[in-house]
């Protein structure tokens, strides 16, 4: 069960896991370029070094010659103007820097044949410098011993000078040659780096942008989708449908809405049908209810007949035959105005029950139709979180684009460093900067859109609330109608119980006027009775009167609830 609803939650959410894909292959993009761009750029960092290696190495041979140089030119002075302690530490302090130089220059060719070699012939020049250092001028000499040193020294001075100068134009060659491969290799690198890194640049702006754009576009039709059904609703059109292809969120809240437009359509029409059957019944009770009265408004004029029947049956007893005969046929035409009236009362008080059970339905069916406006405001209610999570991704998107801006700006930093050589790559960062803040511009837009369609969501969250107001009102008129129904009939519960005590009574007279027949001795009191029967009768209609008067206009204000309803 559980997998099930995270199988239907993941494809309800399949534009927020695209919103992810794309942030993923976004950084992906950043990340595979920036890693090209920095692997060339090393490649030009080491060929550089390379270069300055070499530049670094010639230098130092230069200063090794120099030196072997100067040693013969201050030993051949030493040979010819005698001895001179400033020339003897001259050469002392040149040959030491020379051996110096000479054995850090041996260390970093190591390995290389061809520079040993000839290294090992100026290893040659420079042990016979210290050797004729150490044995003809660690000491003074005069007079003859400097023709001595002269004739000794002077051929080693030119043997060394001829063997330096052979090493020497051998090995300018040789290292011409290495700076001359040094920098080609430089200047390819660089250009290779440049290629690479402007095709990793429009990699890594062409890729995100259009990925943007197409998500842009996407996102943009799922909110035209959303607002063309919301305003259709909005303009009273709640049987609107379309046909789109969307398994994402916009079209899960495309899929609700619809839902919920079949709903409130249905609840309508159920509405106008109740509306119609509550005016159909007011109508009915309407015209029972003149009927009745103009029922009761005929009794009370045969009672008030009747009474000045009796008040001459009073005054008269001489004729008292022909009053009992009278009184006899009118006692008969009461009772069956009584038995119409009754038939009339029952008639009102099974009208009146069916009022009450049809007022008890219509405020069930207004509770239902409130409950389901409340869930369906809830859905619109959820519709505006996802919006405000659609939000949150797109502030992912700034931060994605603040770290590109940042990336920009520290390859305008290395650029600078590069100098005239990273001037096409400066360019290249501003575009991207460029590009950065674009992005900046279109996640604005796309907030923009965002915040107005969840400002039409609570819109229509506000109309749902004030459509809940209006069916509680409703249904708490439904209900009073229903108690005014349900005291209607005991109100006509209540007369129908008096018109039987006056059928009784009539009964009464019946029997009074046989006795008449039989006993005319008894027929003042009779008549009496009868006076104040009828008096009951008269006190009793003129109620029934004013209950039937108020059932009318209960019945008139029924019937324009009912109109509202219906409208």
């Amino acid at each position: 069960m559980k997998q099930t609803k995270k199988r239907k939650m993941g494809k309800e959410r399949k534009l927020i896991y695209r919103l992810y894909g794309l942030t993923v292959f976004i950084l992906l993009v950043c990340i595979l370029s920036g890693g090209v761009i920095y692997y060339f750029s090393q490649d030009v960092q080491n060929q550089s070094e390379l270069l300055e290696e070499t530049a670094a190495f010639h230098q130092d041979y230069t200063q090794l010659v120099n030196g072997l140089k100067q040693v013969s030119l201050l030993k051949y002075q030493l040979t010819t103007s005698g001895y001179n302690e400033d020339h003897i530490e001259s050469v002392q302090q040149v040959l030491t820097e020379t051996d110096t130089l000479y054995s850090s220059l041996e260390k970093s060719i190591a390995g290389d044949e061809e520079l040993e070699h000839y290294f090992r012939f100026l290893k040659d020049v420079v042990e016979s410098y210290d050797a004729t250092y150490h044995t003809y001028f660690s000491s003074i000499y005069v007079g003859n011993e400097i023709e001595e040193i002269r004739n000794r020294v002077s051929p080693v001075i030119t043997r060394n000078e001829q063997s330096v100068n052979n090493v020497n134009e051998r090995m300018q060659n040789y290292l011409e040659a290495e700076r001359e491969g040094a920098s080609l290799a430089l200047e390819s690198s660089l250009a290779v780096t440049e290629r690479v890194t402007m095709t990793a640049l429009t990699v890594l702006i062409m890729v995100p942008l259009i990925s943007l754009l197409l998500f842009s576009r996407n996102l943009s039709r799922g909110v035209q989708i959303v607002r063309k059904r919301i305003n259709e609703y909005s303009a009273g059109n709640l049987s609107y449908d379309h046909i789109i292809d969307r398994n994402d969120e916009f079209g899960q809240i495309d899929l609700r809405l619809k839902d919920m437009g079949g709903r409130l359509s249905a609840l309508l029409k159920k509405n106008d049908e109740i509306s119609g059957n509550v005016l159909s019944v007011a109508k009915e009770t309407s015209e029972m209810s003149a009927v009745q009265l103009e029922g009761m408004k005929k009794i009370e004029k045969t009672m008030d007949e009747f009474a000045g029947g009796m008040e001459r049956q009073t005054g008269f007893t001489g004729t008292i035959s022909a009053t009992t005969e009278e009184v006899s046929a009118s006692s008969q035409e009461i009772q069956y105005s009584i038995e119409y009236m009754n038939k009339q009362i029952k008639r009102i008080e099974d009208a009146s029950i069916q009022g009450t059970l049809l007022m008890k339905e219509l405020e069930k069916s207004m509770e239902e139709f409130k409950e389901k406006t409340g869930n369906t405001s809830g859905r619109v209610a959820g519709m505006q979180e996802q919006l405000v999570h659609i939000s949150s991704f797109l502030n992912g998107i700034d931060d994605i684009a603040e770290q590109t801006n940042l990336l920009a700006i520290n390859a305008s930093i290395e650029a600078a460093k590069a100098g005239k050589e990273g001037r096409s790559f400066a360019v290249v960062a501003e575009e991207i900067r460029k590009l950065s803040q674009g992005t900046n511009r279109f996640s604005r837009r796309t907030k923009e859109v965002l915040n107005t369609l969840h400002k039409e969501s609570e819109d229509v969250v506000g109309s749902f609330e004030d459509f809940i107001l209006n069916s509680e009102s409703a249904r708490e008129k439904t209900a009073a109608s229903a108690k005014l129904f349900k005291e209607f009939s005991l109100e006509s519960a209540k007369i129908s119980g008096e018109h039987l005590e006056i059928s009784e009574s009539i009964s009464q007279i019946n029997e009074a006027i046989a006795e008449v027949v039989h006993s005319v001795s008894e027929l003042a009191d009779s008549a009496n009775v009868l006076q104040e029967k009828s008096g009951s009768v008269n006190s009793i209609i003129t109620n029934q009167t004013m209950l039937q008067e108020r059932l009318a206009a209960e019945t008139e204000t029924l019937e324009e609830m009912a109109q509202k309803l219906k409208s």
